[in-house]
């Protein structure tokens, strides 16, 4: 059984192999941020994943500071797919001057928030690739099923 702290070391590792996920807010506002595909600036060991996302500048202040959202992450050719849920919080400040590994210089002031998410639930989904399995072998199977009864097989009426 993994640990806490190999569970996120897990999470960790997936998102840095990704990078880019899908970032959906969960609003009750009428100003909303919209939805946005992101690139993770990194994560940390307190569960949080660091990242901008834009907004209309002229809305930014008015935005509810604390809410919940959604990260999917999601490559084509890879053999996963990640769905995050927790809290996120837009950083302003002091907050976002302590943490220095974090750029903001290029960008335009109002028209993208930095977000701290903390990870609540992380659902893992691993995508199989199918086995390539001819006509004639399917139909082989099927008829065999059908006349050559399998000794193992037991059904339980009960």
């Amino acid at each position: 059984m993994l640990t806490k702290d190999e569970n996120l070391l897990f999470l960790e590792s997936k998102i840095q192999e990704i990078k880019i996920a899908m970032f959906k807010a969960e609003i009750n506002s009428e100003l909303q941020l919209p939805n946005n595909i992101v690139s993770t600036i990194k994560t940390d060991s307190e569960g949080n994943v660091w990242f901008f996302t834009s907004c209309n500048g002229a809305y930014a202040k008015n935005l509810d500071k604390n809410f919940f959202g959604y990260l999917e992450y999601y490559q084509k050719g890879q053999d996963f797919r990640l769905r995050l849920s927790g809290k996120a919080s837009i950083v302003e400040g002091e907050e976002n001057d302590s943490n220095s590994s974090i750029a903001t210089a290029p960008i335009k002031r109002g028209s993208i928030v930095l977000i701290k998410f903390k990870i609540v639930n992380a659902e893992y989904f691993e995508n199989k690739p199918s086995v390539n399995i001819s006509v004639k072998d399917k139909v082989k199977t099927f008829f065999t099923d059908i006349f050559i009864p399998n000794s193992h097989r037991m059904y339980d009426f009960s």
